[in-house]
């Protein structure tokens, strides 16, 4: 064996994030831009199309606010996820998703087999928040925007993660503990979300992404280092 052989693998950067969470930021960034820049008159339609609203959902069987067909509501399971209620939102939900995507990215396979992966992970756990969302709502529940759910999805992700290399079993003592310090900082969240931001948090959107998150990397192959190590 030589000594190139026996060296161990170095593990990448904490800062550096693959191209696929790079762009993926970059959007949310994006359109928001777009969303702010848009005359109030389109503001409104956006939200009233494309932004998670109970009401419309709930809402009696021939009653206006119903959507005209069901795509048209399912499509805001995802399309919600796309959408920011302000600056602060979308900055805080882009710069979280290269926090956590970024290790994620890395321990997936490379190319476009690694780039669908992280796509996948990140769809269906805003997927799967808006679901969770929406099952526990009722008529009177407020709309819903925000990658959250997505970004919480990621987060799981990345505490699965071993330093050593591989990934926790999703039981591991130490992914459990990172989970109820999830579950802690999401009840400070919506306990001071109301008077730092001046918006209600939607838990149950960081809680149906966080457990899809963490099934789907339970069952994704992984590769390689994801965290930077000392």
């Amino acid at each position: 064996m030589t000594s190139a052989e026996s060296k161990p693998e170095k593990p990448p950067p904490f800062f550096t994030a693959p191209l696929i969470v790079l762009l993926t930021s970059a959007l949310l960034v994006a359109l928001h831009a777009g969303f702010s820049f848009a005359p109030v008159a389109e503001q409104n339609m956006i939200d009233a199309n494309f932004a998670l609203i109970p009401g419309r959902f709930w809402a009696p069987a021939g009653s206006s606010a119903v959507y005209p067909d069901a795509a048209a509501g399912l499509i805001t399971l995802l399309s919600s996820g796309l959408l920011h209620l302000d600056w602060l939102h979308v900055m805080v939900n882009a710069f979280m998703l290269l926090a956590f995507g970024a290790p994620v990215a890395r321990t997936l396979r490379a190319g476009i087999a690694g780039a669908g992966g992280f796509m996948l992970l990140f769809v269906a756990s805003i997927l799967g928040g808006s679901a969770l969302y929406l099952a526990l709502s009722d008529v009177n529940t407020p709309a819903m925007i925000g990658a959250s759910g997505g970004v919480s999805g990621l987060a799981a992700a990345a505490f699965m993660l071993n330093p050593r290399g591989g990934k926790h079993a999703l039981w591991s003592r130490p992914f459990v503990g990172m989970t109820l310090a999830f579950a802690a900082a999401n009840l400070l969240l919506v306990l001071t979300g109301p008077f730092l931001v001046g918006a209600f948090v939607a838990w149950e959107a960081h809680a149906g992404g966080y457990i899809v998150g963490a099934l789907l990397m339970a069952i994704l192959p992984v590769r390689g280092y994801g965290w930077a190590r000392s």
